[in-house]
């Protein structure tokens, strides 16, 4: 298959799952509304916790002091894996 075609049948695809999710939501919007509220109602507490984690005194005199030596990045990621 040609590469053109396989971009247009993607393009289609795409086109058609998006038109097929309008149809649902003008079909039935307070479903959809509902679900959406309910999904952030739950999610929420997760979001926050990861939104509003700080750092202790001693945590961030750490993190700056490998940020020094070149080792910032690495030691982030296991920070944020440890909380």
């Amino acid at each position: 298959m040609s590469e053109g075609l396989l971009v247009s049948l993607l393009v289609l695809a795409v086109l058609l799952g998006v038109g097929s999710a309008a149809f649902l939501v003008m079909r039935s919007p307070s479903f959809w509304g509902d679900l959406a509220k309910e999904i952030a109602v739950k999610a929420w507490p997760q979001i926050k916790q990861v939104l509003t984690k700080r750092m202790t005194p001693e945590e961030e005199a750490e993190m700056r002091r490998e940020h020094r030596a070149g080792r910032g990045d690495e030691w982030l990621r296991k920070w944020h894996r440890r909380r």
